[in-house]
């Protein structure tokens, strides 16, 4: 039997092993710096000294906010960097202004001033947490705390507030400036190229990915996991277009072609995940028929790897004989409209059937528009470029607001009621840490963290203060003492270290350089006392009124999911096929990002967010084809789609409704009863589709568990 250790011991070796998994993993870090780093460091200190060279001779009172903001703003491509700026400079000026409003009307009430930068900082927190990653998200964040940055210090001396929100703007708009010069002029990396081989690599991943899922060759789990990776790298393109075109003139020129291109990767990637979940319910409940349809799946993915690197557009308009023969043999195993109404088992196969042709499809339609891209040319004749939508959640930022606003107030009460000279320092940093923080899955350990490198940055700070700056008296003396600080932390910047902004906020604000330094260590000391009071109040105020961790926003995107689905059900003006597949596929990205598709539980809710974009392609489906029915089968599809609006309505509030089952059960009878054409077995085909996916995943869709189906009929159709 293995002995135990003493608790002092095992604490000790527990410790030890920490520090050498801590040291191993920085030294990896370190050997995996490039030479790009080394530039976007150089770059950004080059600028950060350029700011605090003109700001000197300015004789700005705060130069330090100059070279902070560098860092700030800096980011590894020039369209970043100008998305960043941009909202920078207009949440920095907005704040100013506020700040002026509101010290013009209370500066000799502080209960009121603070209460009105409470309500301000917490409509821009909701704001910025609305937006999400929007580059305009940026700017509410800053024209939060730029009022507490800005305002706090002027309501103490009122008759200097102009001059002191002038002082401040301009130090921030030199940092921007400055930051924005250099990484835009000097060796970019722009975001237009890094788009373009992103947009180069996707059709060829996206075809590796349909090689291995339609051969048969993946693992549910390693699928599961595939998709994440598919999914994230088609719903961030829309964020390098947006950077792409601020750096990029060429990028402009295309920028609609690029949107149609992104819509139809979304549709084609919703076509191919339904495929492969069909081809996988095949092989489960009817496995003949899946080793016949097999090969017809192999030759899919073989073609769409073949044509993936098409490099023109006549290329990729050129129909090979292969091509010709795959579409003749789908069509020929294609089971008729007339089987539907005898043999329920058909709906599977020839869902799967005609979504390898839908696949085929829009392959050749994605491939002709990228063709088009890299030649930089508008394709003739095409539609409108489709109306992207990421997802918004207005009651989390509302809660974010309402967070951030009671941690001001509590801040500001202990600042009054102590009289505490640097007070406002703390409020300004309780502010900022829920700003930042709040939207975090887990925002009081991220605060924690921000907090223990505030220690470091303290330290760094403490050290130049006390030490090296004394002795200096010449600008390139003090740009050779700072460079290994600022360097060493722009190369952990350029590798998206998170934990090196806390160490440059907090040693960049206790040395605060400028024209008159003062070097007092009871000052010294003050100040950063205030900053751990600061963000040690905002790390608490979010650890109790915040206390939801990954568990509950992964209920909450759910839930919206299920909020998509009743609004597409209910609503009597659905979204068009593309607005709903990208609001969809945001929801199941930032969802797949929380999950692992190796714990059960997680792979459940994995699975039931692609069944939600299945269920929802067919609401959508039944919205279009339901004004071409005659009037007694249109009446019970309304009643059906009204059934799924209440239920899905209801599941949002985690309260039981009546099941829809046998409305959409007789809806799908009585469109099966009229004659045969096309559209009368499309709007069959998405009845069953929605029954029988509701029925798959019965506790995801907040269904009795009951409610699953028989073995021997268990197709899923979108």
């Amino acid at each position: 039997m293995a002995q135990s250790l003493p608790l002092g011991v095992e604490f000790h070796a527990r410790l030890t092993r920490a520090n050498e998994s801590t040291s191993i993993g920085m030294l990896q870090l370190i050997q995996k710096f490039t030479w790009r780093d080394g530039l976007f460091s150089l770059k950004s200190f080059v600028a950060a000294m350029l700011a605090l060279f003109i700001a000197f001779r300015l004789n700005l009172s705060q130069p330090s906010w100059s070279i902070t903001t560098v860092y700030v703003v800096s980011q590894p491509l020039a369209g970043m960097v100008l998305a960043k700026s941009m909202y920078r400079v207009l949440g920095t000026v907005i704040g100013a202004l506020m700040s002026l409003v509101f010290v013009a009307l209370f500066s000799n009430t502080p209960e009121l001033f603070c209460l009105a930068l409470a309500i301000w900082i917490g409509i821009c927190t909701s704001v910025s947490v609305y937006l999400r990653d929007a580059p305009q998200a940026y700017g509410g964040v800053l024209a939060g705390y730029s009022a507490a940055i800005i305002g706090l210090p002027a309501a103490l001396t009122p008759n200097l507030a102009f001059d002191f929100a002038v002082a401040r703007c301009l130090e921030i708009t030199l940092g921007i400036a400055c930051g924005t010069l250099l990484h835009h002029v000097v060796f970019p990396r722009r975001a237009g190229d890094a788009l373009r081989k992103a947009l180069h690599a996707t059709l060829p991943n996206m075809a590796h990915w349909a090689e291995d899922a339609l051969h048969g060759q993946q693992a549910e789990a390693k699928g599961l996991a595939d998709r994440q990776k598919i999914i994230a790298s088609v719903v961030s393109l829309d964020a390098l277009r947006v950077f792409g075109s601020l750096d990029t003139p060429a990028i402009r020129t295309i920028d609609d072609v690029i949107r149609q291109f992104e819509g139809k990767l979304l549709s084609l990637l919703a076509m191919l995940v339904s495929a492969y979940d069909r081809l996988a319910l095949l092989h489960r409940h009817q496995p003949e028929t899946a080793r016949e349809l097999q090969p017809l799946a192999e030759r899919t993915a073989e073609h769409i790897a073949e044509s993936a690197n098409a490099a023109t557009p006549q290329q990729s308009l050129e129909e090979t004989g292969g091509e010709t023969a795959l579409l003749a043999e789908i069509e020929a195993r294609l089971p008729p409209p007339e089987a539907l109404r005898s043999d329920p088992s058909t709906f599977l196969p020839r869902s799967f059937l005609l979504r390898l042709r839908d696949v085929l499809a829009l392959w050749h339609e994605a491939v002709w528009l990228r063709t088009h891209i890299t030649a930089g040319i508008h394709p003739p004749q095409t539609a409108a470029a489709p109306s992207l939508r990421p997802y918004r959640d207005i009651v989390f930022a509302i809660l974010v607001g309402a967070i951030s606003l009671l941690t001001i107030l509590a801040a500001s009460a202990l600042w009054i009621f102590t009289a505490w000279a640097n007070g406002p320092t703390a409020v300004t940093y309780a502010g900022i840490i829920c700003a930042i923080m709040g939207a975090r899955d887990d925002p009081s350990a991220a605060a924690a963290s921000f907090l223990k490198m505030s220690l470091v940055g303290a330290l760094v700070g403490g050290i130049y203060l006390l030490v090296v700056l004394p002795p200096l008296s010449t600008f390139p003396a003090l740009v050779i003492a700072l460079a290994p600080f600022y360097l060493a932390c722009g190369l952990f910047l350029s590798a998206a270290v998170p934990a090196v902004m806390p160490v440059i906020f907090v040693a960049g604000g206790l040395t605060s350089i400028s024209n008159t330094m003062s070097y007092d260590f009871s000052e010294f000391l003050n100040n950063y006392l205030s900053y751990v009071v600061g963000i040690g109040i905002g790390g608490l105020a979010l650890r109790l009124l915040r206390p939801l961790g990954t568990e509950w926003v992964v209920r909450r995107l759910t839930r919206g999911m299920l909020r998509d689905l009743g609004r597409a059900a209910g609503s009597a003006v659905p979204d068009s096929r593309t607005a709903f597949e990208s609001l969809m596929f945001d929801r199941i990205n930032a969802l797949l990002m929380r999950l692992d598709p190796m714990i059960d539980t997680h792979r459940a809710v994995m699975q039931g967010s692609f069944a939600s974009l299945r269920v929802g392609l067919n609401i959508l489906a039944l919205r279009r084809d339901r004004s071409e029915l005659p009037p007694a089968a249109a009446a019970t599809v309304d009643r059906a789609l009204a059934a799924l609006a209440e239920h899905f309505g209801r599941a949002t509030r985690n309260r039981r409704a009546a099941s829809p089952l046998p409305l959409l059960e007789t809806a799908r009878d009585s469109v099966l009863s009229l004659d045969v054409n096309s559209v009368f077995t499309r709007t069959a085909e998405s009845l069953y589709g929605i029954e029988t996916t509701l029925r798959q995943h019965p506790g995801f869709f907040g269904l009795e568990v009951s409610a699953q189906p028989t073995p021997s009929v268990e197709p899923v159709i979108a």
